[in-house]
């Protein structure tokens, strides 16, 4: 007779980690809110120590800054230090866009291709342009071999979404029709097995990113010079 299987564990740290992540990335916990123990815990129905774990948690992810008196709050973040993270965040993508594209088949093609459509169908929508834009990336990296690169660069967006989910392309709108010919035209080398253009085409397209973000930061320190 077979043993039974161990009902999985329940991680209190986990949840309230996850949790609270999720508020912040979803815009429920805005930049500055201030994060208070014995509140989160007691709406989460756990003890202080498990939360104040996962506050120390997403201290080191960048989403939370822990104060003196062990007082918490949502990371604020300026658009310049947006731009420094996302700079790295995209040349990481770019070597992992390329590194995925042998590997790719019909079917990822196809979903790639799918996404693209819905992308097209939100360009008037900023938050929903910048999740549908994500989704097509993540799929795009998703057969890099290197697992950890793959997690980093996801890591590295979290910590800029409150910019790139909003703000990003509310700053730079020229980039926002372009992003369905772009993503198009890296799913048709792809396709087409042309790695040397794939990667030059990458190049390319992190350069015009580069000056769109030099740009956008310029017009950010006009609209909001204390934020910056």
């Amino acid at each position: 007779m077979l043993a039974a299987e161990n009902p999985p564990t329940f991680s209190k740290t986990d949840h309230a980690y996850e949790t609270l992540r999720r508020r912040i990335l979803d815009g429920t916990l805005k930049p500055g809110e201030r994060l208070r123990l014995s509140h989160i815990a007691g709406e989460l129905g756990l003890s202080e120590m498990p939360v104040r774990e996962a506050l120390r948690l997403l201290h080191k992810d960048g989403l939370v800054l822990l104060n003196l008196h062990r007082s918490a709050e949502v990371a604020r973040l300026s658009f310049q230090s947006a731009w420094e993270i996302e700079e790295v965040r995209l040349r990481l993508e770019a070597f992992a866009c390329a590194a995925a594209a042998p590997y790719h088949d019909a079917e990822t093609v196809k979903s790639m291709r799918w996404l693209i459509g819905e992308l097209q169908l939100d360009l008037e929508h900023p938050v929903a342009t910048a999740r549908g834009n994500r989704a097509f990336h993540t799929l795009l990296m998703s057969r890099a071999p290197n697992a950890f690169l793959r997690a980093h660069i996801q890591e590295l967006w979290d910590r800029t979404w409150q910019y790139s989910s909003a703000s990003f392309f509310d700053f730079m709108p020229d980039r926002t029709p372009m992003l369905p010919v772009e993503n198009n035209r890296i799913v048709d080398l792809i396709e087409q097995r042309d790695q040397k253009g794939l990667e030059n085409y990458l190049a390319e397209r992190l350069d015009n990113i580069c000056m769109a973000w030099s740009r956008a930061v310029r017009r950010a320190q006009q609209a909001q010079p204390a934020a910056i």
